[in-house]
C-alpha cells in the first residue's frame, strides 16, 4: 500500500529542478519526527511475543473503503467492506507483516532513522524543486488518515521486511519463463468466421398443450415471479430539509469573504526555463535569445536541457520556488525572455509565451451557490437532530406512522418492491431512498421495523415490512403466449446449434468453410489478429470461440454460442511471437513474473513464520472496530 500511494509526483516544476538542490533534511523539519511517539497498541490479534495495532487496522479499512467508493458510489459501507473481504484482508495482511517483523528482529535485522529518512525524503510525493517539501508530506498524512509516527513506523517496517524478503527472492524472472510465457500471451491468430444465427430457424411447429406443461414446469425458474415486499419508509433527507431553510444576506457575505480564495483565478503564465551554474553562460544565453534565436536551440547548446526539461507548462506565482523568480517571470510580457536571474540553484533564463489572466467571481456571481451551500450545511445540523428524534421516538414504543406525524414527516408506501427494485411491472421504481434499501428492505422480518440507516452522506430511512409475498409459478393460462415464445426460441436455438455442429464437422473433414458459407447464403468473415488475453481485440467473436480457437490445428474448425446465434471459426493463420523484437513487452512480463514469485514466495514465507511464533486473533475485538448503524445502535454518529 505504501509503494503505491508514495510514487506520484504532482509537481510539474519538480522534473525541471530535481537534483539540482540538496537542503539538509533537519531545515524542512522531518527529523523531528523521530521523537514522537507511537499510539499504543491493542491485542487485536498477536503473533508471537508482538501485539496487533488496532488503529493500524482500522485507518487501513478506512482508506480502503474510500478508494473504493469511486467504483462503489458514496454508500459503499464497512458492512459492504466486511462482505467483500476488505477487512479480513486487512487483517491477515497486518498479520503476515507481524510475523515478518518478528522474524527480523530475530535475525538482528535493524532500520537506523537515518534510513527512514533517507527514504521518506527521497519519495517523490514529498518533493518540490528538487527537494523534500514537509507540506506535501503533511498533505500526504491529512489525505491518508496517519501521524507522523505511524507513517515512520510503517516505512521501518517495510524496510525491515524488505530486507528480510529480498534474501529469499530474485525480482528477476528466469529468461527461459518470461520468453515462454511471452510467447504463450503474444501469439495471434486470425480465423475466418460466419454465424448462424438463431432467427433463420424459421420452420419450428407449435407445441402442443401436454408439451407446453411440461415446458412450463420444467423451466419453472423462467416463469416464477419474484418475492415481493410491501414497504413504509420514512426518510430524512438533507435536500429536502434544505429547501426549506432561510439564510440571512450577511451569511452569505460572510461566507464569500471566507472563501474568496475558492472563487479567484491566479494568473498563470506558459513559462520555459534554463538554468546554468555560472552567470557568464546564463548572459551568453541571454544574449543569444535577443538575437531572436530559439529558446529551446539555445538552452541545448549552452545548458544542455533538451523540450521537454525547458518546458514548465502553465505556472502560477504560488509554483515559483522564490520571490525573485516570481517578479522576474511575472513582469515579462507574452512573447519575451528574461535577463539572467540569481537563485540558490543557479542561473535563470526564462521565456514567456502565453498568458492566462486570472481574477475573481463576483460576490453576485456566486451568491446562489453559497446560499444553496449554506442551506445544505445547516440542513445536515438539522437532519441530525431530527434523526435523533426519530430514533427517540420509535424507541418509545411509537409507531413508524406516529412518530412520523410527531416530526412532521412522510410515510412513502410502496406496494411490491423485489429484489432488484422493480415493482410488478418489471420496471425500476424510481424513488427507492438509496444506501443498502433494498439489502435491509430484505433482510428485516415481516411487521418489524428496521434500524436507521444511512443514504449516502446527507440522508437517513427507517422502513417497516408490511407484508411479504412469497415467489410464486405464474399460471400457464396467464403466461401462455410468454411460455410459446420461450420454447419457440429454445427450439431454434438448438437447430443453430446443430447447423453449426454440422458446419464444424464438415470443416474438420476437408470442407472449406467459404465454400459453406456460400452454399448456406452466409457472410465469411476474417477476424482480425487474437491473442489470448480476454476482451482484447477480439472483433466481436465470444471469448469462448476465441479460446477454442487457440487450441486448434491450421485448417479445423470450432463452435461457440454468440449472442442469439452460434458462431463457427475455422484457424486460418497463426503468427509466432518473437520475444526478442519487443524488449518493451519483455520487460513488462518480465517485472509481472518477478512479482508474482516475490508474492508466492512471501505468502509460503508469512505461512510459516506463523506456524513457528503461533497466531491468536481477537474475532470479537475485530467486530467491535467497524460497528455499522445495521444490526447495532440507531442512533447515527455526527462525524461527517
Amino acid at each position: 500500500m505504501l509503494t503505491a500511494i508514495r510514487t506520484h509526483t504532482k509537481s510539474l516544476v519538480v522534473k525541471i529542478l530535481a537534483g539540482l538542490l540538496v537542503v539538509s533534511f533537519a531545515v524542512w523539519g522531518i527529523e523531528d519526527m523521530f521523537t514522537l511517539a507511537t499510539s499504543s497498541a491493542s491485542p487485536i490479534f498477536e503473533v508471537g511475543s508482538l501485539e496487533g495495532d488496532e488503529d493500524v487496522i482500522r485507518d487501513e479499512v478506512r482508506r480502503q473503503i474510500r478508494r473504493l467508493r469511486p467504483m462503489f458510489g458514496n454508500q459503499f459501507t464497512v458492512d459492504q467492506a466486511k462482505a467483500l473481504g476488505i477487512v479480513e484482508s486487512v487483517v491477515q495482511r497486518q498479520i503476515d507483516d507481524t510475523a515478518l517483523r518478528l522474524a527480523s528482529q530475530g535475525m538482528g535485522i535493524e532500520i537506523s532513522d537515518d534510513l527512514v529518512s533517507k527514504e521518506i525524503r527521497n519519495t517523490p510525493g514529498f518533493q518540490a524543486f528538487g527537494s523534500f517539501d514537509q507540506a506535501r508530506f503533511q498533505r500526504f498524512l491529512n489525505e491518508n488518515l496517519m501521524t507522523e509516527a505511524r507513517y515512520i513506523a510503517a516505512i521501518r517496517g517495510e524496510l525491515s521486511n524488505n530486507q528480510l524478503l529480498d534474501s529469499f527472492t530474485s525480482k528477476t524472472a528466469p529468461k527461459m519463463l518470461v520468453d515462454s510465457v511471452y510467447r504463450h500471451r503474444q501469439e495471434k491468430r486470425i480465423a475466418e468466421t460466419i454465424v448462424v444465427s438463431d432467427s433463420t430457424q424459421q420452420k419450428i411447429s407449435e407445441p402442443d398443450q401436454p408439451t407446453l406443461i411440461g415446458y412450463h414446469k420444467d423451466k419453472a425458474s423462467l416463469f416464477t415471479a419474484p418475492e415481493y415486499r410491501a414497504l413504509s419508509v420514512v426518510r430524512l433527507d438533507a435536500a429536502d430539509l434544505a429547501g426549506e431553510i432561510l439564510v440571512a444576506n450577511n451569511e452569505v457575505k460572510e461566507a464569500y469573504e471566507a472563501r474568496v480564495d475558492e472563487f479567484t483565478t491566479p494568473e498563470t503564465r506558459n513559462v520555459k526555463q534554463m538554468i546554468v551554474a555560472e552567470e557568464a553562460d546564463a548572459k551568453r544565453a541571454s544574449e543569444a535569445l535577443s538575437q531572436g534565436r530559439d529558446f529551446a536551440a539555445v538552452a541545448m547548446e549552452i545548458a544542455k536541457m533538451d523540450a521537454t526539461a525547458i518546458d514548465l507548462g502553465r505556472v502560477g506565482r504560488a509554483d515559483m520556488p522564490f520571490p525573485e523568480l516570481t517578479d522576474a517571470v511575472f513582469a515579462l510580457k507574452s512573447g519575451e525572455s528574461s535577463a539572467p536571474q540569481k537563485s540558490p540553484l543557479g542561473w535563470h533564463v526564462f521565456s514567456v509565451n502565453g498568458i492566462q489572466l486570472g481574477g475573481t467571481k463576483t460576490f453576485d456571481g456566486v451568491k446562489d451557490r453559497l446560499t444553496k451551500d449554506i442551506a445544505m450545511e445547516k440542513a445536515i445540523d438539522s437532519l441530525f437532530e431530527l434523526a435523533n428524534k426519530l430514533e427517540d421516538s420509535l424507541g418509545g414504543g411509537a409507531t413508524l406512522e406516529e412518530t412520523a406525524s410527531q416530526l412532521n414527516l412522510k410515510v412513502v408506501k410502496f406496494d411490491a418492491v423485489d429484489r432488484s427494485g422493480k415493482g410488478k411491472d418489471s420496471k425500476p421504481i424510481s424513488n427507492l431512498p438509496g444506501g443498502d434499501f433494498i439489502g435491509i428492505a430484505f433482510s428485516t422480518e415481516e411487521g418489524a421495523e428496521s434500524p436507521l440507516s444511512e443514504t449516502g452522506n446527507d440522508g437517513y430511512f427507517v422502513l417497516r415490512v408490511d407484508g411479504i409475498t412469497a415467489p410464486v409459478l405464474k399460471p400457464l393460462d396467464t403466461i401462455k403466449a410468454e411460455v410459446i415464445q420461450a420454447w419457440k426460441d429454445e427450439k431454434r436455438a438448438e437447430k443453430s446449434k446443430q447447423a453449426a455442429t454440422a458446419i464444424v464437422a464438415r470443416v474438420n473433414s476437408g470442407t472449406l468453410l467459404n465454400a459453406i458459407a456460400s452454399e448456406m447464403g452466409l457472410e465469411i468473415m476474417t477476424s482480425p489478429a487474437l491473442t489470448r488475453q480476454p476482451g482484447k481485440n477480439s472483433g466481436g467473436l465470444p471469448q469462448p470461440l476465441v479460446d477454442k480457437i487457440f487450441s486448434l490445428s491450421k485448417g479445423e474448425a470450432a463452435m461457440a454460442r454468440s449472442g442469439s446465434g452460434y458462431a463457427v471459426g475455422r484457424l486460418k493463420e497463426v503468427t509466432t511471437a518473437v520475444p526478442a523484437a519487443d524488449k518493451e513487452g519483455l520487460d513488462k512480463i518480465s517485472d509481472q513474473l518477478g512479482l508474482a514469485l516475490q508474492e508466492d514466495i512471501f505468502t509460503q514465507l508469512a505461512g510459516g513464520l506463523r506456524d513457528r511464533y503461533g497466531v491468536t486473533v481477537n474475532r470479537q475485538a475485530i467486530d467491535g472496530l467497524f460497528l455499522s448503524g445495521v444490526g447495532g445502535s440507531r442512533r447515527p454518529g455526527r462525524g461527517r
